[in-house]
């Protein structure tokens, strides 16, 4: 590697990519210090044609060929990126089931001074090219290498019904199917669209290569060394036609289901008092018996609490939604010992949807970020003298972020959030030396991607000199139940958080669902879901969502 920069060459089969390859090429090219060298390309008559496949496959191949068409698969001419390049023509030697470079086409790839390969054509490689450049050849597996060797990505998820969808960036090495794990995330399977599965896990997964770059420009060192992975998963292959009827009629199947559950079951979220301080929740065995504040008003809902105090009095911010109209609102309440709740007490509308008001307390000030990504920006407040009102700070971010969570660590300000579309994915980090910014992006921005740990559930905390952060697992359901991560590093150029302990719904009434705790004082605040049964509330909430739908169509 050359002071400060990264030579970066391409092995494919031409200057005609996939639109995912692309989008990780241009990613690529926005890294300072990150310059392309050369392109290796196979010759053309070394690209051996098709397999003649057996005709008990010829259901699924011919619906992939011609009528399944992944926006993220689409042929694009990649030479306005790579045209300019030195190129090397090569043709590989079968050894075994593996493709080897010649010694010439070794020595003419390693004039150009790669410090990695980034594998966009060939087959199964071995050899010398793998040892060539210092960090190795990358190369990507659309699966969870744990359970799925093979393909096609996104298929077996759906045919055995596993809720996420995995993705690894590998370092080859010789030992097939057992690369160096450089980046993994997990997706949900969306059971009822192999297109859609497809298209978000290859596009969402092409930034990887560009953040072992910035890493190691960093001087990590060991980002592109990675983890072993494990060889030894079932190997999939292209499913026969009996296969591929099932999937059809399970496709089908699931989207009815879909689209029934979306009109049929409606959400109501409640707030409830956890009469312990938010670290018991690392304790083994820690009570499940909450105090649910009594049921909302017909037609609303209550969530995402987070509690002050003013006067002795615990105080809770949270969001009040309106079943009927689709609106959300930041409200006020003050729960008391008894159970009973004094009128709730609108603190902020602004015509669009608003929650989690999350609380910071700073300088003798109760600051207030509500998620505001409706609007498109991250805004602070502050609690009014009056305790009637927010009255705003400054603009954090214009951009929209779900769930935004501030909080102090190491010596500067974080804020978290996850964006659409993956809004239960990815994770986003924004780091400042003030409260009110300005906030720079994490260069390894999203941070984390994962649908079981991802999106933030409340108040980060610290225990024995260890930070935690809550985060929601929706892999089931949306809010199915809560991840507390322990924070491992985080500095303004490094991320890396481990997932210890789950905390499912609690014990009661709205034990359905959970996607927020929050820590006030020795109590903890969170919520919980459960479903409509009322069926006047249930037909105004079902008119509502066709009527979105219908608005939807109409635009």
């Amino acid at each position: 590697m050359a002071e400060g920069k990264l030579r970066i060459g391409v092995l494919c089969n031409g200057m005609q990519l996939q639109r995912w390859q692309l989008e990780c090429l241009q990613k690529l090219a926005e890294v300072p210090g990150v310059e392309f060298c050369m392109v290796a390309i196979k010759a053309a008559e070394s690209i051996t044609s098709p397999k003649k496949h057996p005709w008990s496959t010829a259901f699924y191949r011919y619906y992939r060929h011609r009528l399944w068409k992944p926006h993220a698969m689409d042929p694009v001419d990649a030479s306005g990126l790579l045209g300019q390049l030195p190129q090397v023509v090569c043709i590989p030697v079968l050894q075994g089931i593996a493709e080897h470079f010649t010694p010439a086409d070794l020595e003419r790839i390693g004039s150009f001074r790669p410090d990695a390969l980034l594998r966009f054509g060939f087959n199964i490689l071995g050899g010398g090219i793998l040892q060539l450049p210092r960090h190795g050849v990358w190369s990507f597996h659309h699966g969870d290498e744990l359970k799925y060797r093979g393909g096609p990505p996104g298929f077996w998820e759906i045919m055995a019904g596993d809720p996420i969808t995995g993705a690894i960036l590998q370092r080859l090495t010789d030992k097939l199917d057992g690369g160096q794990v450089l980046r993994k995330g997990w997706f949900q399977t969306i059971d009822h669209s192999l297109k859609e599965t497809v298209d978000t896990v290859l596009m969402h997964s092409a930034v990887w290569p560009a953040q072992i770059c910035r890493e190691l420009l960093a001087g990590k060192a060991l980002a592109a060394d990675g983890k072993a992975g494990y060889p030894d998963a079932p190997l999939y292959k292209y499913p026969r036609n009996w296969q591929f009827i099932q999937f059809l009629w399970l496709q089908w199947r699931n989207k009815l289901r879909f689209h029934r559950a979306e009109l049929k079951d409606h959400e109501e979220w409640n707030i409830g008092v956890y009469h312990q301080p938010i670290t018991s929740l690392l304790d083994e065995g820690h009570n499940t018996s909450v105090q649910w504040l009594p049921a909302p008003a017909e037609g609303q809902y209550r969530a995402d609490p987070f509690g002050y105090y003013m006067d002795g009095q615990l105080h809770v911010l949270y969001e009040r939604f309106d079943q009927e109209d689709g609106q959300a609102r930041i409200a006020r309440l003050r729960p008391k010992q008894d159970n009973n709740l004094k009128r709730s007490r609108t603190m902020l509308d602004q015509g669009k949807h608003l929650s989690y008001p999350y609380i910071v307390e700073h300088e003798g000030m109760t600051l207030v970020l509500p998620e505001q990504a409706a609007l498109g920006r991250v805004e602070l407040y502050r609690i009014s003298a009056g305790n009637d009102g927010m009255e705003p700070v400054a603009v954090l971010l214009d951009e929209p972020l779900l769930d935004p969570t501030l909080f102090m660590h190491g010596g500067h300000w974080w804020l978290m959030g996850t964006k659409p579309p993956l809004t239960n994915v990815e994770l986003f980090a924004y780091w400042s030396g003030s409260i009110t910014g300005p906030f720079r992006p994490h260069p390894l921005n999203p941070v984390k991607t994962d649908i079981r740990s991802a999106r933030p559930a409340g108040t980060p905390f610290v225990h024995e000199g260890t930070l935690w952060r809550p985060a929601q697992d929706s892999s089931l359901t949306y809010g199915g139940r809560i991840s507390l991560n322990r924070v491992l590093e985080l500095t303004p150029t490094a991320f890396v958080e481990e997932t210890v302990k789950h905390i499912e719904p609690m014990t009661g009434r709205w034990s359905k669902g959970i996607h927020t705790i929050s820590a006030a004082g020795e109590v903890t605040l969170l919520d919980g879901k459960r479903f409509l049964t009322d069926q006047a509330q249930r037909s105004r909430v079902r008119r509502r969502k066709l009527s979105g739908l219908l608005g939807k169509r109409d635009h």
